[in-house]
């Protein structure tokens, strides 16, 4: 017996030798559990290795463990060891008194979770600060009351993802210049509350430089920012460029300040979706100057409101050049500030590449290729038992966020929200869909609706990404025919979660991609092709980027990185 059970986990760890490093076989595991599966349901098929990357490095004894606890209700007690053997994206806790910051120092390459409440100190600087973190958090709640001198805050939680900081009555009373330059730059979410800052400060400097470019999710709370200061200047220079849902609130901006000088430069150019509130922004001040050049330039979807600007203000001065479309300037004062070139013409807002047509994929053509790279932060399924034990619904939301000690109003719970609100959406017409937390649920799911002979396609690589790429060899699927198709994406939850869907009339293709100069390939590329828009929306991406209207045009797109798509194997 002692032999059948070396021999298993020879053999499992010969299968997934991943699962195996070190030399301890583990035949109980949930990846050698998982393959057991994929070779009783799907013997013919290829298991990507990227998917099997995504498994739950748990081992039998933690499943069997967490499980007891989900079975009791305790989890929650347990939820800090679960998310570090699990492999899961959780929240951190509030940090402690004793993780507090008490004396001065400069805090480069510094990691993250800190308390910098009523912190006091002049000239810091924070260089490469949580660098390349999962979940940045970090209260600067009350910093540097009453301070001069230099707080820089340089690449601070670049590249990370879910920054969360609160800088709160930052800078009150300060004559401070405070610099935020490549601040959380191509993160994920960012969530910043600039609540009071400033307030009742004199001369302070604060400059927001390439803030958050090119990230994801963006929400920052600047109420009451500057209210009642002596001379404030503050400099917004390419904030936000490139971003993807930025939403600033800037309510009571600058109330009752005096010589107040805002500067607002390449504010949001390029965004997607950018929503800013200005309500009662500079009212009762004292000759404020307030400059928006290039703001919000080349977006789409945005929204803008400036209710109460600049309202009971004294010598109001500015000028809005090139401001965005969509914005609505009620009880405005309009004595002042000058507007030029404003509701200029936008861009479609859509990357170049992301959708195109059919007729591009011929050998031959030249097409730009999007940045197909996965920006999710990492994550793990959770093993088919506990994910099926596990609350996973809108109704249920507060009973999971309480057991992952996620708070209410945050951007964890809204993105919880999110990804469930999407799950539970009902189908359109003709359409099969699912939300699966396991690999053995996503292969059931694709198996219900395509049968067992079955073949995954992933995108090789990212090779290509964000330039012009040749098309070689194209093959279609099922002799380029129509073609019955599962694709999966992606979903952003504390645990890994892809949506799975099927809809009608599509053609699958692998193409290869050649680089322009050599013409050697760099990439074997998967696209699909939705020959029925009819159930899409007329403001979706694809018709801002190629015209037309829903039903009128095929939309094709690639097949990202991390995402897949099942197809039936022909007879």
């Amino acid at each position: 017996m002692e032999c059948r059970t070396i021999l298993l986990g020879l053999v499992v760890c010969a299968l997934a030798t991943s699962t195996c490093e070190g030399g301890g076989a583990q035949p109980f595991a949930a990846k050698a559990s998982l393959l057991r599966f994929w070779r009783r349901t799907l013997p013919n098929a290829r298991l990507p290795p990227f998917l099997l990357d995504k498994a739950s490095p748990l081992d039998a004894t933690s499943v069997a463990l967490f499980s007891g606890y989900m079975k009791n209700h305790t989890l929650s007690v347990h939820i800090a060891s679960f998310c570090t053997a699990a492999d899961l994206l959780c929240t951190r806790k509030t940090v402690d008194d004793q993780k507090a910051v008490s004396s001065p120092s400069d805090f480069e390459g510094y990691t993250t979770d800190k308390d910098f409440k009523n912190y006091n100190a002049d000239g810091n600087t924070f260089t490469n600060y949580s660098d390349n973190s999962n979940v940045v958090k970090d209260d600067f709640k009350g910093y540097g009351p009453k301070s001069s001198g230099i707080q820089s805050f340089q690449n601070y939680a670049p590249g990370s993802n879910v920054v969360n900081e609160g800088f709160a009555n930052y800078g009150t009373d300060s004559s401070a210049l405070q610099q935020f330059t490549s601040y959380s730059d191509q993160a994920n979410v960012i969530k910043n509350d600039f609540a009071t800052y400033g307030k009742d400060a004199n001369g302070i400097l604060s400059q927001f430089t390439s803030y958050a470019n090119n990230s994801n999710i963006i929400t920052n709370d600047f109420k009451g920012y500057d209210q009642g200061g002596n001379g404030p200047l503050e400099q917004f220079t390419s904030y936000a460029d490139n971003g993807n849902v930025a939403r600033n609130d800037f309510q009571n901006y600058a109330n009752g300040a005096n010589g107040a000088l805002e500067q607002f430069t390449s504010y949001a150019a390029g965004a997607s979706e950018p929503q800013n509130l200005f309500k009662t922004y500079g009212k009762d001040g004292n000759a404020p100057s307030l400059f928006f050049t290039n703001y919000g330039k080349n977006v789409t979807g945005a929204s803008n409101e400036f209710a109460g600007y600049n309202e009971g203000t004294n010598a109001a001065s500015g000028s809005f050049i090139s401001y965005a479309k969509n914005s609505t300037f009620k009880i405005y004062a309009n004595t002042g500030p000058t507007f030029s070139d404003y509701t200029n013409t936008t861009s479609t807002g859509v990357e170049a590449g992301k959708f195109f047509r059919e007729n591009l994929l011929v050998q031959g053509k030249t097409l730009p290729m999007p940045d197909i790279k996965d920006y999710m932060p990492k994550r793990s399924f959770l093993p088919g038992s506990l994910a099926k034990n596990l609350p996973f619904s809108t109704q249920t939301l507060p009973e999971l966020m309480k057991t992952f000690h996620i708070p209410e109003n945050s951007t964890m719970a809204d993105i919880m929200a999110r990804t469930l609100g999407d799950c539970e959406r009902p189908a359109v017409k003709d359409e099969i869909k699912k939300c699966v937390r396991s690999v053995e649920g996503m292969a059931e799911f694709a198996v219900s609706v395509l049968g067992s002979k079955v073949e995954i396609l992933t995108t090789q690589s990212t090779a290509g990404s964000r330039s012009q790429v040749s098309v070689g060899a194209v093959t279609g699927k099922d002799g380029g025919k129509i073609t019955r198709s599962v694709s999966c994406h992606q979903s952003l939850f504390p645990f890994l979660v892809y949506y799975c869907h099927a809809v009608p009339k599509v053609k699958v293709y692998q193409a290869e991609l050649l680089s322009m100069k050599e013409k050697k390939k760099i990439n074997n590329g998967v696209a699909i092709c939705h020959l029925d828009t009819t159930q899409w929306s007329a403001t979706h991406a694809a018709f801002r980027a190629l015209g037309h209207a829903p039903g009128k045009i095929e939309v094709c797109h690639w097949i990202f990185e991390n995402d897949l798509i099942w197809v039936p194997i022909s007879a």
